[in-house]
């Protein structure tokens, strides 16, 4: 299929996900929603992907963000701002996922204070070791009721640390019924983000980044090092949000990965690949 100026390598790499993994070359395996999806890149913005056309339809058209028009995005950058220009140019292919809430809240409180390669690995060993068996070896992330069962050596045992204690409550949390991030998708900005904010483990970076990543909430911003070096670096006064109303998040991605890239980070085409062993 056509996907223009899709950057699939990029999107991979760009810390949005943890579960979007390159297995050989310009070929990924990306597992979300309880579905297992791999793409190969071909050449002319064509991909070849695996689902079906219902799966298609009903899941990845809609988690690839194929319907938003980033190139009208980056049309409304400033010509003034040449750093902006400069990170739009490097990851303008970049495209925001659609993910489920449940997985990023919990994703995101583990990232702290872990940079991306640890997260995947704790993300990776929490579905193979309490996920629903996807077959070929895979795993679904577990649901709140997986996680509610188990107790803080179970999730020690996943590399987790302090974040256990975090990860136990809010599952404990949603599988009561006690909170329901369905329910969040209804509040406005403010007060989701206080909501967040409620749940064990999260700040405010990590509720932006649920809002981000699963809500879809483009004026969030999460700051963490890499943004607050660019903030630092080139944006002194603060970045000009007023500028960027409804896309904000998306800009922060691609200057998240361009100085990513610039300190030689980013893995993009370089990727390591992951087993693709069935034992």
């Amino acid at each position: 299929m056509l996907i223009p100026g899709f950057d699939l390598a990029l999107t991979a790499d760009s810390g949005q996900c943890f579960r979007f993994d390159r297995l050989e070359s310009d070929r990924w395996r990306v597992i979300a929603k309880g579905q297992v999806l791999e793409i190969q890149a071909l050449r002319e913005d064509r991909f070849h992907l695996s689902c079906d056309t219902s799966a298609y339809a009903h899941t990845w058209h809609n988690y690839l963000d194929l319907d938003r028009d980033y190139r009208a995005i980056l049309a409304l950058i400033s010509p003034e701002d040449t750093y902006l220009q400069a990170a739009a140019g490097y990851a303008g292919g970049l495209r925001l996922l659609r993910q489920d809430p449940w997985e990023m809240l919990i994703s995101f409180i583990i990232s702290q204070r872990k940079n991306m390669q640890a997260i995947k690995g704790c993300v990776a060993k929490l579905s193979t070791l309490y996920g629903t068996s996807l077959g070929e070896g895979l795993y679904a992330f577990p649901a709140p009721g997986q996680l509610a069962e188990l107790d803080l050596p179970a999730l020690n045992a996943c590399g987790l640390g302090y974040r256990s204690r975090y990860i136990q409550a809010t599952a404990r949390a949603m599988a009561e019924g006690a909170v329901s991030l369905t329910a969040m998708a209804a509040l406005d900005d403010e007060a989701l983000q206080k909501e967040l904010c409620s749940l064990s483990g999260v700040g405010i970076k990590v509720a932006q980044c649920v809002m981000l990543f699963a809500y879809q909430r483009m004026d969030a911003f999460p700051r963490d090092v890499w943004i607050d070096r660019v903030l630092r670096e080139q944006y002194p006064q603060g970045f000009p949000l007023h500028l960027y109303p409804g896309c904000a998040g998306i800009l922060q991605q691609q200057l998240f990965c361009y100085r990513r890239h610039i300190a030689g980070r980013n893995a993009g085409k370089d990727a390591p690949t992951v087993s693709t062993s069935k034992d």
